[in-house]
């Protein structure tokens, strides 16, 4: 076989010495290798994307990263499928694949997320625009009604007057004064008065109304009266109007040269004002704006699939199954060499038991044989020192048996020497006191006897 097929069995977690005896076993351990490169790859794309979508990253920088995080995937399920041995038990098996399969699963979970964006790219890319659409209206409507702005239309519309104003040179509108409308009004009034009553006489004159009598008779002349008087009355309001309006236009002109510079002082103020609120409101949008542009990130990708996935049912049902895959993928090694320990022991995995026994054994015997190589090589050097340390304690037992012999000889000695320089005080102390107890004596019973 090829020396890359060893390497990548070797990689899967056979050892070459057990693999060298039992070469049935040869493919297992190959496919594992080649599972294990087949997880580092899955997991190097799904970094190269996520760095690519979520930090735009340019694309070498994503793919040498991407390559990065394969190699550091491929050593920890490696990690995890070596550090897996067989136990004699099932249940010890299943207990010693638990939190692999956990920090696996884990594993996939993260991997899977950015390839499941992939996938569901161009759904995403869609459905991420309208909640950009959704969240700017969200802001207009919502900084529209921002108490800091309300100002905003009616300083616009005061703007715009004030400009309006000094562009006319102050002068207000005609129609504005009260006397020059009230003027029009009656002018208004005496024309359809006017208008009234020619239609009457009119109609009384060709015998289409009033009587009927075509003629110009005495009702026809009253008629015609009638109208002469509403036609000086119209005449009179003309010229009254005409009248109110050159007051109207004198008082305006009076008055333009003060409105004009109240008006530049109010539009000075409101201007300012304006443009503090509009560049703070502006910024805000300019934020926003800025804020959004960088909003297409996993996390809002994330919620988009989400979104969509509540309203189709068959879109979250293939997100479900895709996400699975990719952490099928990412499971299968620990998955695998969990399924090969609970399974019959292999001719690989007895031999590589017996390679193990047998080492183990050899490692004991040598050990015992140096044991043995010691002891004798040092029981010379055991004995010497025995009879050495016998010695020592004979002769330390012998200087004490003779220093108390000779301190119990320097007491007894001292006790006489004692009792030699004491014994004349004490014998005259005896005979005094005796003496003073046999005066006390015969001193009691001579009264006794009187």
């Amino acid at each position: 076989m090829s020396r890359l097929g060893d390497r990548l069995a070797t990689f899967g977690g056979a050892r070459p010495d057990a693999l060298a005896l039992a070469p049935g076993q040869r493919q297992r351990y190959l496919a594992m290798g080649l599972v294990l490169i087949a997880t580092a790859a899955v997991s190097a794309a799904a970094a190269s994307f996520a760095l690519a979508m979520a930090l735009r990253a340019p694309v070498w920088v994503a793919i040498v990263v991407g390559l990065c995080w394969g190699l550091v995937i491929l050593a920890i399920d490696r990690m995890l499928v070596v550090g897996m041995p067989r136990q004699p038990k099932a249940r010890a098996n299943v207990w010693l694949a638990l939190p692999r399969v956990a920090l696996a699963l884990v594993i996939g979970v993260v991997v899977a997320t950015p390839l499941t964006l992939a996938v569901f790219e161009r759904e995403i890319t869609a459905e991420t625009e309208v909640m950009a659409l959704e969240a700017k209206q969200a802001f207009e409507e919502e900084l529209a009604a921002d108490p800091r702005y309300d100002e905003i239309p009616a300083l616009t519309a005061s703007v715009a007057a004030q400009r309006a104003l000094i562009a006319d040179g102050g002068r207000a509108a005609l129609e504005a004064d009260a006397d020059y409308v009230a003027a029009q009004a009656a002018t208004a009034a005496a024309q359809a008065a006017y208008d009234e009553a020619n239609r009457v006489w009119l109609s009384e004159l060709d015998g289409t109304g009033g009587t009927g009598i075509v003629g110009d008779g005495p009702i026809t002349q009253s008629k015609k009266l009638d109208r002469d008087g509403k036609l000086a009355a119209l005449e009179a309001a003309k010229a009254a109007e005409a009248d109110a309006k050159a007051q109207a236009e004198a008082r305006i002109e009076s008055g333009s040269v003060a409105a004009v510079a109240q008006a530049e002082q109010t539009l000075d103020e409101d201007s300012a004002k304006l443009e503090r609120l509009t560049a703070a409101r502006d910024l805000e949008a300019a934020r926003y704006d800025a804020a959004a542009d960088e909003s297409d990130g996993m996390l809002a990708r994330l919620a988009a699939l989400w979104r969509i996935g509540e309203r189709n049912g068959m879109l979250a049902f293939a997100h479900l199954m895709i996400a699975l895959l990719f952490v099928c993928i990412e499971l299968m090694p620990v998955l695998t060499k969990t399924l090969q320990n609970l399974m019959a022991p292999t001719a690989y995995d007895e031999v590589a038991k017996i390679t193990d026994d047998t080492i183990v054994a050899a490692e004991r015997e040598r050990a015992a044989e140096r044991l043995r190589s010691a002891r004798d090589e040092s029981a010379p050097r055991l004995d010497v020192a025995e009879y050495r340390a016998s010695l020592r304690r004979e002769s330390g037992r012998r200087v004490a048996e003779a220093f108390v012999a000779r301190q119990e000889e320097a007491e007894l000695a001292a006790v006489d020497e004692w009792a030699d320089q004491r014994a004349p005080f004490i014998a005259t102390r005896a005979v005094r006191e005796w003496e003073q107890e046999s005066d006390g004596a015969s001193v009691a019973s001579t009264p006794n006897r009187a």
